[in-house]
């Protein structure tokens, strides 16, 4: 447990330090299903710190996660494991999903999906769900992404937004391709726009 956790939050692994709402658990759950799988831990703080978690509670509540706000449903794998301090982990093991795409189910009657982009769940474009509906497993959302992609996405995890002028610094580009990619990325689904007093600004679309 300890080597996983010091690999760090990624694109196949998760920390939270215990769940408020099952709500709010159903949108990392439903992103791991559409994308490659992965792990959650519950019970480890952000910066890998063990806090520990009762485990069947826990569980509990990731089942009406499950049940309640994830359509359609799928299989969850659970382990709760000790550190020498007596302390738990819950981990919830989410296996790639061959039945997508699943949803979150909103209270209005919507549902929204999302995929997993490095260490975040992220609404799923339109063209994604287009994919997963014909059985196409491998998406643009989680392969082949360039290197000033990457970049930008590492970035944008823990900075939130960016300017084309910013990108363009960032990678070392143009003004024109930076601003190009980023219109790209957000016609895909994966940014946002915004113009916020007359400046242009992206972030990521996981809200």
């Amino acid at each position: 447990m300890l080597r996983l956790i010091d690999k760090g939050e990624s694109q196949t692994l998760d920390f939270k330090r215990k769940i408020t709402h099952p709500k709010k658990i159903a949108k990392t759950l439903v992103s791991f299903a559409n994308t490659k799988g992965g792990k959650l831990l519950i019970g480890v703080d952000d910066d890998k710190r063990i806090i520990g978690v009762d485990p069947d509670e826990e569980k509990y509540i990731v089942n009406e996660a499950l049940l309640q706000y994830c359509l359609p449903t799928f299989e969850l794998d659970y382990l709760a494991v000790e550190d020498t301090y007596g302390n738990y982990v819950l981990i919830v093991n989410i296996p790639e999903s061959q039945n997508k795409p699943h949803f979150v189910a909103g209270n209005d009657q919507s549902k929204k999906a999302y995929v997993r982009m490095n260490d975040k769940s992220i609404l799923a474009s339109n063209m994604l769900l287009k994919n997963m509906q014909k059985g196409v497993v491998e998406n643009t959302a989680t392969k082949n992404l360039s290197k000033v992609q990457q970049v930008l996405f590492e970035y944008l995890a823990i900075h939130e937004k960016i300017t084309v002028k910013e990108y363009a610094k960032l990678c070392n580009l143009s003004e024109r391709r930076a601003k190009r990619t980023l219109i790209e990325q957000t016609l895909n689904g994966f940014l946002f726009s915004h113009d916020f007093n007359k400046e242009v600004f992206y972030s990521l679309t996981n809200h």
